[in-house]
């Protein structure tokens, strides 16, 4: 059985020879690139300067020989683009090690050592403190009006930090014929010369983008006082989102296995808002997204949510959800058990194997070994489970723990 088989066995809520493993194939259930770096010296391999394709969060793609050594059977989309070094740049990290970049991308560091992303226009997007492993997004396009403007130009969500930054296939114009080729024939080659399932990070947001163009502060105000101006907003990104989608499917949709779609929802304490707000704003919207990929693919729809968010899965499940990610069993009301025995039926759970809070940077391997075995039997029995880290692998997490956290998930996870 092959990566690709197992998983449209476990996505169909059968169950394969052992649990798919997940490591980046998004940019929810990765890792930054300093433990990558240490990792791969932990492990003495001689691959290269790694790739770090999101800025924002300082991920980098894993290589095929630690996909490999780690029994991975996912991929992401955008490891079909830009293989060649003349698409990337080297850059050093804030713990002194190099990486590359992509070479788009305009970077430097001003006289306090930080490191500052500005567009081509000289807009500064974001900084990332010399003493920070994060970039921190400084412009809000619509963050100094009172009020969600009447006209909403679609170039505006580029002048966000996330958007400036964001990879391939994100920043590939499908409408543009030689660029929809390009995108076709990658993941159509990434496909035929691999088995893994191929997971295409769409995004999709609806509360995200607002967060980003808006700032967080304001759109949560705007969802109770301007219901009008939130409308307009989402009616926009709606449009835009369809006619990629319809897009997207047309050209790979018999090629991918998953689309992620992302929107956080939660705090470790709760939603962001009530159910009644999503059913008021989002969650017709996400069906029809969602409605849209199950009628024209057989591809399942993945959304990334953290936080406190069960109250909402019942909503999420009736808009068309198949896999919830990435089960932050650390917040509250977010207990494993409970979660499946009230959804197992209905959802595939990608991540919740390891708690990236606590466990994996503090925990020994033993520990590590025992609190993975847990979880992959709860939220794994009877199938219907992705192994994953809860979110991204921070830079402080020794490399021994992620050795251990791989080991684990190949000694447990077969059924």
């Amino acid at each position: 059985m092959n990566s690709r088989e197992r998983v449209n066995i476990v996505l169909n809520h059968e169950i394969p020879d052992r649990i798919p493993i997940d490591f980046g194939s998004t940019r929810t259930t990765g890792i930054t690139t300093i433990a990558y770096n240490k990792l791969v010296g932990k492990m003495n391999l001689k691959i290269g300067l790694s790739k770090m394709y999101d800025m924002v969060q300082q991920l980098s793609y894993p290589q095929k020989e630690i996909l490999d050594m780690f029994n991975i059977d996912f991929i992401d989309t955008g490891q079909a683009f830009f293989s060649s070094d003349k698409y990337w740049k080297e850059f050093t990290l804030n713990d002194g090690t190099n990486c590359l970049i992509p070479n788009w991308i305009n970077v430097y560091r001003n006289k306090k050592g930080d490191t500052v992303i500005e567009d081509d226009e000289g807009t500064i997007l974001g900084i990332m403190p010399k003493t920070s492993f994060y970039v921190d997004q400084c412009y809000w396009v619509y963050g100094n009006l009172e009020k969600i403007p009447e006209s909403i130009r679609l170039r505006d969500f580029e002048k966000d930090v996330w958007s400036y930054t964001t990879p391939p296939p994100g920043n590939i114009n499908l409408f543009d014929e030689k660029q929809a080729i390009l995108f076709k024939s990658n993941i159509e080659k990434l496909y035929d010369e691999t088995d893994y399932a191929i997971v295409l990070r769409f995004g999709g947001n609806l509360i995200e983008s607002g967060f980003s163009i808006r700032g967080m502060e304001n759109y949560l105000c705007d969802l109770y006082l301007d219901e009008a101006g939130v409308n307009r907003f989402l009616d926009v990104l709606m449009e835009d989102y369809i006619s990629k989608l319809n897009k997207i499917i047309e050209l790979v949709g018999d090629k991918i296995s998953v689309i992620m779609f992302a929107d956080d929802m939660g705090s470790e304490s709760g939603p962001f808002f009530p159910k009644e707000i999503y059913r008021k704003y989002f969650k017709k919207r996400h069906k029809k997204m969602w409605d849209l990929v199950h009628s024209k693919s057989k591809c399942k729809v993945f959304l990334h949510s953290c936080g406190s968010i069960s109250e909402l899965i019942p909503e999420l499940i009736d808009a068309g959800l198949d896999i919830l990610n990435p089960i932050q069993i650390s917040a509250k009301n977010m207990n494993p058990k409970e979660l499946k025995k009230e959804f197992g039926k209905h959802l595939i759970f990608w991540g919740g194997c390891c708690d990236t809070r606590n466990m994996l940077p503090n925990g020994t391997p033993e520990k590590i070994f025992d609190h993975v075995k847990l979880n992959i039997k709860t939220l794994g029995q009877n199938g219907g489970l992705v192994f994953n880290q809860v979110h991204n692998i921070q830079p402080d997490v020794p490399s021994e723990n992620i050795m251990a956290l791989f080991k684990a998930a190949s000694i447990y996870g077969k059924y």
